[in-house]
């Protein structure tokens, strides 16, 4: 069903880039998107763009964990004044299942104030089912196949943890210079109703979730994470949608305390860097781009669920080729190249892109150190170009790593 979507979804768009390389200067592009090409198809000017675009997508499917599931996603990009720079976007998505898993959130990068404030948010209410393995950076036992993260099938290693969720982070972030901006924000994490399918089989000793919480004097069935947050920003991405160049850095020291409702005190620091480079600047059709991330505990003990993990990242892309929360430590570094090339020769609506990625973590338990075991992953995929004004692509790769091999279905890029 899948290969079949994609071969109707995809095959007019190459197709018409094949052919309509005669109606264009062949030494010029011109950037064009979905819009251009039903507006071509029924031979009638295009809409002028908008300063905004706002994509709905209906969804289903199915897997052992959550059973049938039914949810639709949403994006929305957006200036608040037309002579902005940056590009402002919202994400959320709801979804229930048959087993009665439940997914809201809500993702937010906004700029406010003719661009002096951004808002970052990332608001979660989750009743959800995930596998874990444990920490360090631990290989597959067996083969698996994933959809967007989440398993098809089973891994004898692995060990189901079900559990509510419910999460605020809000940070606030005041320009001070040019690209350069700094703030303070509050974030908060609670799990409870937490179900581990090992130990209710009254296997305490292998439980990986128990004896993490007893030897670090957690609850196992809730706890809460909560604190405030130091954040320094760097961007100067041309778009944060989809970037042809720039840089972003960001550096977030969380500081969680009791008084503040958290279980126990601890820090947690949070550092990443995006890179984009273009190989034909002033074209930008052929873009190198980078990604690392590391997030680290660097005092106290963080309970087991809101460790650094793989796809633990705000918008929950780290680890293409590895399921959701398929490695965990007290920290991780995580690393990822990605080519952005184009398809279509004139119209830019056609792109592909191919990555590489490597993880990192740690487990202190085990005198396991950051760095001492790293795990790879790689694959490539196609984007179509859904609106040119913010550059929105829809997403479609494949992502391989020993023992897995994943599906990705998205409506915006990975980084």
């Amino acid at each position: 069903m899948l290969l079949f979507f994609l071969s109707t979804l995809l095959l007019p768009f190459i197709s018409y880039c094949q052919t309509d390389t005669t109606k264009h200067d062949t030494a010029g592009f011109h950037q064009q998107d979905l819009k251009d090409w039903l507006a071509r198809r029924k031979s009638k000017p295009a809409k002028p763009a908008k300063g905004n675009f706002l994509l709905v997508i209906p969804y289903i499917s199915s897997n052992p964990t959550a059973g049938f599931m039914i949810g639709g996603g949403l994006t929305y990009t957006f200036k608040t004044k037309k002579t902005d720079e940056h590009v402002s976007l919202i994400s959320s998505n709801v979804s229930y299942s048959t087993n009665k898993l439940v997914n809201v959130n809500m993702k937010s990068n906004v700029f406010m104030l003719n661009e002096k404030l951004v808002l970052n948010g990332d608001w979660r209410f989750l009743v959800n089912s995930e596998s874990t393995f444990g920490l360090g950076t631990v290989g597959p036992n067996t083969s698996s196949i994933d959809i967007n993260g989440t398993p098809t099938s089973t891994d004898s290693m692995e060990q189901p943890l079900k559990y509510h969720q419910l999460r605020f982070y809000e940070v606030g972030s005041w320009r001070l210079i040019s690209n350069f901006f700094a703030g303070i924000g509050f974030q908060y994490d609670r799990y409870y109703n937490i179900q581990d399918d090992v130990l209710e089989k009254g296997d305490t000793a292998t439980s990986q979730h128990y004896q993490y919480s007893l030897r670090h004097d957690f609850n196992p069935k809730e706890y809460t994470v909560s604190g405030f947050s130091l954040n320094f920003l760097y961007d100067s991405r041309d778009n944060q949608v989809n970037a042809y160049k720039g840089l972003y850095a960001n550096i977030n020291y969380r500081i969680n305390l009791e008084s503040m409702g958290s279980t126990h005190n601890s820090t947690m620091l949070l550092t990443e860097y995006r890179g984009f480079f273009a190989l034909d600047a002033p074209r930008y059709r052929h873009i190198l781009g980078f990604w690392l991330y590391g997030k680290f505990t660097p005092s106290g003990n963080a309970p087991y669920l809101a460790l650094p993990a793989l796809g633990y990242d705000q918008q929950q892309r780290t680890g293409r080729g590895y399921r959701y929360g398929r490695f965990r430590g007290e920290d991780m570094l995580y690393g990822e190249s990605e080519y952005r090339f184009p398809i279509s020769p004139n119209t830019g609506i056609l792109g592909g892109v191919v990555f590489f990625n490597a993880t990192t973590t740690s487990d202190r338990a085990n005198n396991v150190q950051l760095l001492d075991k790293w795990r790879a992953g790689y694959g490539g995929g196609l984007r179509v170009m859904l609106d040119k004004a913010s550059r929105t692509r829809l997403s479609v790769e494949a992502g391989l790593s020993p023992g897995s091999f994943g599906f990705y279905l998205a409506a915006l890029e990975t980084f």
